[in-house]
């Protein structure tokens, strides 16, 4: 209890007056924003109000309704309301004027609405992709002139570029990515299993401050070649020569971390060698093309023009990386024809990987932030040649 944290009272009470501005602007009387758990979508309801709901979703019954999700009720003039599913909640952390328990939360929303005068207003609702359908249905049951315009944008635009305290928090939790996946490097050698290296490494990041640890993937031999794969890790043993590829996911102090490395058990074959330089190179160049300015969509095709020049045409990646913040993956995406310009305050991962079904897969995965002028500042600092 009482630790320091990295985002102080003042900012985020800054991000709340910012969106009560642009709510007014687009006409609302308010928002109302919902989010998920820690390990899932805390999103804007965590950059809004610093709560992380930290019990897992469920099912709804005939006691608790919107198990593992919190909402927040922000008016353009007035209090705010925060909304938590239980008696779960971090009150020295919390940024709101009242914080209400509610274990069913559509009815706790809509009493919180009716006191504060906007059961039957117009109000922008952030989090419409992970807002429950029983949810909604029984909010509006009870509110039935409550007029829900799904806006996004009123919180989104502001996360794409990271504060400074953010950009802080952002570089530690890649060093605690870096503790994780040296550990986890270590602790291959023939005969130890996906699991065992898995464990080396999420321990390890645990220890060096991580929240959590959503999953550290070990994909090894014929696996390599499968970019995303449940579970993250299986019981094979490794084998010498077997490419391995390691992805370490998780949050420290609610920043995320997504970093990944491949390396070989051993010395990799002539085949692994050309898919790691490969990799490598267009991660490289991708790096140095993320530049304020900059079209997200110019990053990927830097990153695809390497991995087709070294023979890889065939088995180029949908996209070669995205934001990160307080959620895993956010804007802007790093995909074909993505126009979104650059900013100073972007915080990126960049992975153009290469995944060839039959021979293997390599990616190995920075994390930078777009600086004013030059390139990008690499917060991953720890070495890229594992093999």
């Amino acid at each position: 209890m009482g630790e320091e944290h990295g985002i102080s009272r003042a900012e985020f009470l800054a991000r709340q007056a910012q969106t009560r501005e642009l709510a007014a602007a687009a006409g609302y009387a308010g928002v109302m924003v919902i989010g998920r758990a820690f390990y899932d979508r805390p999103g804007s309801l965590a950059y809004l109000t610093n709560h992380f709901p930290p019990f897992p979703p469920t099912e709804f019954d005939g006691v608790t309704r919107g198990l593992g999700h919190g909402v927040l009720i922000l008016p353009v003039e007035g209090p705010t309301t925060l909304l938590v599913d239980g008696a779960f909640y971090r009150d020295d952390l919390i940024v709101s004027d009242d914080v209400r328990i509610a274990p069913n939360l559509p009815a706790g929303t809509g009493a919180a609405l009716h006191d504060l005068g906007l059961v039957s207003a117009q109000m922008g609702l952030v989090g419409e992709d992970i807002l429950p359908l029983a949810f909604l249905g029984e909010l509006l049951d009870g509110a039935p002139d409550l007029d829900l315009c799904p806006d996004e944008r009123l919180v989104a635009q502001q996360r794409l570029v990271k504060s400074q305290a953010e950009q802080a928090l952002l570089r530690r939790a890649a060093e605690v990515a870096g503790a994780g996946l040296r550990a986890a490097l270590e602790a291959i050698q023939p005969g130890v299993t996906e699991r065992q290296v898995c464990a080396a490494g999420t321990g390890a990041a645990l220890a060096a401050g991580a929240d959590f640890v959503r999953y550290l993937r070990v994909h090894s031999g014929a696996w390599s070649a499968w970019p995303s794969r449940w579970p993250q890790a299986t019981g094979r043993a490794l084998e010498l020569g077997d490419i391995v590829t390691l992805d370490i996911i998780g949050a420290y102090q609610g920043y995320g971390f997504d970093v990944l490395r491949t390396t070989a058990c051993g010395s990799p074959s002539p085949v692994a060698r050309k898919l790691f330089g490969a990799a490598l190179l267009a991660t490289e160049r991708a790096v140095d093309t993320a530049r304020a300015g900059v079209k997200a969509g110019s990053v990927y095709q830097v990153g695809c023009r390497v991995l087709d020049e070294a023979g890889f045409g065939d088995n180029l990646p949908g996209f070669v990386g995205h934001g990160i913040g307080l959620e895993t993956v956010e804007g802007p995406q790093l995909r074909r024809g993505v126009e979104i310009r650059l900013e100073p305050g972007m915080v990126l991962c960049i992975e153009p990987g290469i995944f060839v079904p039959g021979l293997g897969g390599a990616c190995v995965e920075q994390e930078v932030i777009v600086t004013e002028s030059g390139p990008p500042e690499l917060i991953t600092k720890f070495e890229t040649r594992w093999w």
